[in-house]
């Protein structure tokens, strides 16, 4: 499986990554802090 890139710092998530629903959409960081950020900042996250 190829690694994809986290819509919040831009990093490879290797590990499978926190899956977290915003606005609606579900989508997969790579940690917890960046899933903490996108539910505060959900429209950059959502449009990623």
């Amino acid at each position: 499986m190829a690694a994809s890139k986290c819509p919040v710092c831009d990093w490879e998530i290797t590990d499978g990554g926190v899956k977290v629903t915003v606005a609606g959409k579900e989508i997969i960081v790579c940690c917890d802090e960046c899933a903490t950020q996108a539910i505060a900042d959900h429209e950059k996250a959502a449009a990623a």
